[in-house]
């Protein structure tokens, strides 16, 4: 049996403790008095690979998901969002909250046995705000002037300006995005760091052995890791010999390995696939998560640079009825673009007149505004051309939840065809701008993530070629006030600004569902990052 949960942000943050317990039901759950053993192998299907090993160059959830096992951060948040030392043993910041000294551990090496030193964080933090390296998350790090390495274990940041989410952003739990890499091997391989499988070198508790792209991925345990976080009971090697990591695209194909033995964990179950895992030994657990599922335009194409058009196509979603019929109940309905549970979000009353709620009508009329006109077949045209538009999609799920939105628009008289892709190529083809539409699961941590939508973060991850002065002066407040009352004004500013422009069509908040065989122990879930270290885990 699966359990659904619908809970309170405090609550959230204690799932990672408890979940595989409190929230799961159907396969036997280890004993109290069962210890820990090594060996053995995790495998795990996801439904797409990574497509950098390079932390920060990538906002892929595969990719960011592997890097917690490769690397480590300074800090990181654990299962209760406290921030917890992991290669910084300590750290301090000045008064005026412009200078942040953090001291490393001693006796940390990377996967060649070379020691880490602050010259490894610096040449990292360097890069990732370097204009020229071009790395699609830079806007995190927008605060960051310079860094200053003191020693071999000491080094300092210094802030163009005070903020308060400084330590937030240089925490790996932050998308991985602050893992550091050994600055040798980087300036080695260059553009092919992450990439080449031998370019690979972090400090985590597990190395990279063998990648198959696409087809996959072979982790072996790092048996000289001594400096495991505190966020975990395990705090030594990681109990598993080996994880490996499958890419099983289609939701049927890891449900049947999954049934079968081929894998112990999916980490993406298709709401679908509960009932036929239920009862056959295999253990379903729900957990919210923070997303904002929705479909957003390629502003830099002409039919949508006309806002009529746009929100046409926002009153032709039902997001009841996916919720119901695509999610099996499995998501939330979105009233407003970001989680209720996020700091930051809009209340739901303020957000409802800003909301296209689903009406044929209402998109019909609006179409007819923009001069689209009944053409040839029904599809509606305009100066000769036919009102059409491709959405992309990089998972069998994402191209379930659109289809119905496909059949009202073509109701309505517009021709939206569904193209799906592997999900390196649907990165690469957003970021060149080939898509009319795309869709995007998006999931975050906290509000701070719309920095996808900020004129810098062109073309990638602002794929919407979003460009508005409103929007990046409200970020700017959102990163630099230091009065939290302030921060989540601008990020409610943001969200309405996006909704009611129409930039993105919110659908749905995601439930996460995790499958696991019992011979998996020790799993839980992360709030935000699902099997985050596996340092816990081991297999019966």
């Amino acid at each position: 049996m699966s359990t659904t949960h619908r809970i309170d942000r405090r609550t959230l943050l204690k799932v990672g403790t408890t979940g595989a317990v409190m929230l799961g039901a159907g396969a036997p759950l280890a004993s109290a008095q069962e210890k820990p053993k090594k060996g053995g192998t995790l495998t795990i299907g996801r439904n797409h690979d990574a497509d950098t090993l390079y932390p920060g160059r990538s906002t892929g959830l595969s990719a960011i998901a592997t890097n917690f096992l490769l690397y480590d951060g300074l800090v990181l948040h654990d299962f209760q969002m406290k921030i917890r030392s992991a290669l910084a043993e300590k750290w301090e910041t000045s008064a005026d909250g412009l200078t942040w000294t953090f001291h490393l551990r001693r006796n940390v090496k990377f996967h060649c046995g070379a020691p880490l030193t602050a010259q490894d964080v610096k040449e990292h933090f360097d890069r990732w705000i370097d204009p020229k390296e071009s790395v699609p998350t830079r806007a995190k790090m927008a605060s960051l002037q310079e860094t200053r390495v003191v020693d071999d274990h000491t080094i300092v940041f210094k802030l163009k300006n005070p903020t308060l989410v400084f330590l937030n952003n240089v925490s790996q739990t932050e998308w991985g995005y602050a893992s550091i890499p050994h600055a040798k091997h980087v300036n080695q391989y260059g553009k092919d760091y992450g990439v080449v499988s031998a370019s690979v070198c972090g400090t985590g508790p597990f190395r990279l052995r063998e990648w198959l792209k696409d087809d996959r991925m072979e982790l072996t345990r790092n048996d000289d890791y001594a400096w495991g976080s505190p966020a975990y009971d395990n705090t030594a090697a990681p109990w598993v010999d080996r994880i490996l990591f499958r890419t099983l695209p289609e939701d049927a194909s890891r449900a049947a390995e999954l049934e079968t033995g081929g894998i112990d964990l999916d980490i993406d179950v298709a709401p679908q696939h509960i009932p036929r895992l239920e009862g056959r030994g295999v253990k379903v657990t729900s957990i919210p998560r923070l997303s904002s599922n929705h479909i957003g335009f390629n502003l830099e194409k002409d039919v949508f640079k006309d806002p009529r058009v746009r929100k046409a196509v926002a009153h032709a979603v039902n997001r009841e009825q996916i919720v119901q019929f695509v999610m099996k109940g499995q998501a939330d309905v979105s009233h407003g673009f970001l989680h209720p549970l996020v700091p930051g979000a809009t209340p739901k009353e303020q957000m409802r007149p800003l909301m296209y709620e689903w009406s044929l009508e209402k998109s019909k009329r609006l179409f007819t505004e923009a001069g689209w006109t009944p053409g040839p077949g029904g599809i509606r045209q305009k100066d000769g051309r036919p009102l059409s538009a491709t959405c992309f999609v990089f998972t069998e799920l994402h191209e379930r939840i659109v289809t119905p939105v496909q059949a009202t628009l073509r109701d309505a008289g517009f021709d939206m065809q569904i193209k799906r892709l592997e999900a390196a190529a649907f990165t690469s083809a957003t970021r060149a701008g080939e898509h009319d539409m795309r869709f995007l699961p998006m999931i975050y941590s906290s509000a701070d993530f719309l920095y996808f939508f900020v004129s810098q973060a062109i073309p990638s991850p602002n794929t919407v070629r979003w460009k508005d002065e409103k929007t990046d002066a409200f970020f700017q407040v959102s990163q630099t006030s230091l009065k939290e009352a302030e921060r989540v004004r601008a990020f409610q500013g943001l969200e309405q600004r996006l909704v009611s422009e129409a930039v993105v069509v919110p659908i749905q908040h995601i439930r996460w569902i995790f499958g696991n065989r019992p011979r998996a122990r020790g799993l839980k879930y992360h709030p935000i990052h699902g099997i985050y270290k596996l340092m816990d885990v081991w297999v019966a």
